[in-house]
């Protein structure tokens, strides 16, 4: 090989390189949103699922006994 090839050669190599780099950081974004998306939905499906067991232990017991005292 001559001076050119390998000069071709080791441009290719190091753009290959940086589309991995960029490609490697989209994937760990997406990953990053999607943890925070869950943590997310988590906080607001079960602050949601307390709220309705508070209400249904309101009906279901304390109105209930109310009712018959």
């Amino acid at each position: 090989m001559d001076e050119d090839g390998i000069g071709a050669l080791i441009g290719l190599v190091i753009i290959l390189a940086i589309v991995a780099f960029v490609i490697y950081c989209i994937v760990m974004l997406a990953g990053i949103i999607a943890s925070v998306a869950g943590a997310g939905g988590l906080l607001w499906g079960g602050g949601t699922a307390i709220a309705n067991y508070g209400k249904s232990f309101k009906e279901n017991m304390v109105d209930s006994n109310r009712a018959t005292a």
